[in-house]
């Protein structure tokens, strides 16, 4: 019975708390409303024609306060526009980050990135004006400008992103990584309205005839820095940068008017017996002796591999066109590489095989899987033809007894004589290199020549053309050394083949400074 009556008053107990914690209406505590509204309920409050914004329109709102982006410094903005942005106060802010810009007049270009300001609205009329949604009708006096050095929060960015949801960037500080440009590179200035693919897709940046930096050339790759403003004609989104630091070239700009020297690119290694695969696991390293875009003038990369099985037999009847298993094309028709500095053609961007050091933050400019595909097509005067030159190959490089070779040509239009920027060969001799007036043609370099006395020798094995390095090592890259003169355009110092032990977790340094690598001078 006292167990009965126990239950029975806990449930009694818990009816009357439960009742005595639900409120009355005469309860509730009145909120005061904020007097600050943020941009995402501004931007809110337009829905296709101007607003003027009193209180019963913002909810008892007068100011509105934010983060200054513009610098009307550099010429590039809109003037009169000050552009501020905030996150939404309530809530965790996610995806409320927003821009706005209001039209203060010449007051605005005294005002930097950085400032944070509070900004009186009440009476100002939201609209656009040359596509762009700003506040108008505000003075200069209703700007107060709290602190300065604010950190700014920047949006990433993406042209995907942008275009799928354009008012939510409008008015927004980012950036923009990886935009590549075209169609005439490091020829045309940025001025005006460029089209940029970012890799997920195409957007425009928009640099007017009065910014001080309109007279940078178009560059291949750049990282676009600036604000999200709408074109005024075509109401598509933009990427505006605000000054010359905001757009920042991340390739090269090669003058096309500079003749290619005789030797515009030189090789300098090969990593052929990686510790995994050879299957697209191996790579070939280059040098410029001069500025190169590859878009400009293009190259080709050509490999040999003349072991037993390698087929077709016999001599190479078509040269470094032979194709089969004999040699292997790779067409270098994009990127810039700087005079003296490196660039890489082969497969995977992995340093020692399967599982190892990602190096994909060299400069490569061709990374092709040669074991799942052919390589590129035959080319002539009229252009690409029907025929690949080589077939798939799990071993682009040899590392057998037989000789194989590299070598990369300043064309595209390659023919049985057509003498290579550089050429090497390594291994042995073999069979079937050289014979009835055909081989590969090879270049006056610091290991061949094409005459000997009054004697042409154009080929590999042909008189005195009987250089080589040694047979490959496993896991270890091979490297050439030497040293390249580019005033002379010769080489001053011989290249030898000296080689840098591969683990899987090597960095890139082990293969671009290591003692003895090769340098090019002057």
């Amino acid at each position: 019975m006292k167990k009965f009556l126990k239950i029975h008053l806990l449930i009694i107990g818990a009816l009357v708390g439960i009742l005595s914690s639900c409120e009355r209406d005469t309860d509730f505590v009145q909120g005061t409303p904020s007097p600050y509204i943020s941009n995402l309920d501004i931007r809110k409050l337009y829905k296709g024609t101007e607003v003027v914004l009193t209180k019963e329109v913002t909810r008892e709102a007068s100011f509105v306060t934010g983060q200054v982006t513009s610098d009307h410094s550099g010429h590039n903005l809109p003037a009169g526009l000050l552009i501020i942005q905030n996150l939404r106060r309530a809530g965790n802010g996610i995806d409320s980050l927003r821009g706005i810009a209001i039209n203060i007049g010449e007051a605005a270009a005294t005002y930097v990135p950085g400032d944070s300001v509070t900004v009186k609205i009440e009476g100002g009329v939201l609209k656009r004006v040359d596509g762009i949604l700003q506040i108008t009708g505000i003075s200069a006096s209703n700007v107060q400008k709290i602190t300065s050095g604010v950190k700014l929060l920047r949006t990433p960015l993406s042209a995907a992103t942008i275009l799928a949801k354009p008012d939510n960037f409008e008015g927004c500080y980012g950036m923009l990584n990886n935009c590549n440009f075209e169609p005439n590179i490091g020829i045309e200035t940025i001025e005006g309205t460029k089209l940029l693919n970012d890799g997920s897709g195409e957007v425009e940046m928009h640099v007017s005839s009065s910014a001080d930096f309109k007279l940078e050339k178009l560059p291949w790759t750049a990282r676009v820095t600036g604000i999200i403003l709408p074109s005024a004609t075509t109401k598509i989104p933009q990427i505006w940068p605000r000054v010359k630091s905001d757009f920042f070239a991340t390739s090269i700009i090669v003058d096309p008017t500079i003749p290619l020297g005789p030797h515009p690119a030189i090789i300098t290694g090969y990593f052929a017996n990686p510790t995994s695969t050879d299957a697209n696991y191996e790579y070939i390293q280059f040098m410029a002796t001069q500025d190169l875009d590859f878009r400009q003038k293009k190259f080709t990369v050509y490999t040999t591999n003349n072991a037993g099985a390698s087929t077709p037999t016999g001599f190479p009847l078509e040269g470094w066109n032979t194709g089969g298993l004999r040699t292997y094309r790779f067409d270098l028709t994009q990127g810039t590489v700087a005079k003296g500095t490196f660039f890489y053609v082969g497969g995977f961007k992995q340093i020692g095989g399967i599982g190892s050091t990602d190096i994909s933050d060299a400069n490569w400019i061709v990374s092709k899987l040669y074991n799942n595909v052919p390589g590129d097509k035959y080319h002539n005067e009229k252009g690409p033809q029907e025929r690949n030159i080589g077939d798939r190959t799990s071993n682009l490089l040899a590392n057998s007894g037989n000789a194989a070779g590299i070598a990369i040509f300043p064309t595209l239009v390659v023919d049985k004589t057509t003498e290579p920027s550089d050429v090497i060969f390594f291994a042995g001799t073999g069979n079937n290199i050289f014979g009835d007036g055909v081989g590969y043609s090879i270049t006056n370099n610091d290991l061949y020549t094409t005459m000997s006395g009054q004697t042409p020798q154009p080929f590999f094995l042909q008189g005195t053309n009987t250089s080589r390095f040694a047979v490959p090592i496993d896991s270890e890259f091979s490297y050439l050394g030497g040293t390249y003169d580019a005033s002379l355009k010769r080489w001053t110092t011989k290249r030898t083949h000296k080689t840098a032990p591969v683990t899987s977790k090597s960095p890139l340094s082990v293969i671009e400074k290591m003692t003895g690598a090769t340098k090019v001078v002057n």
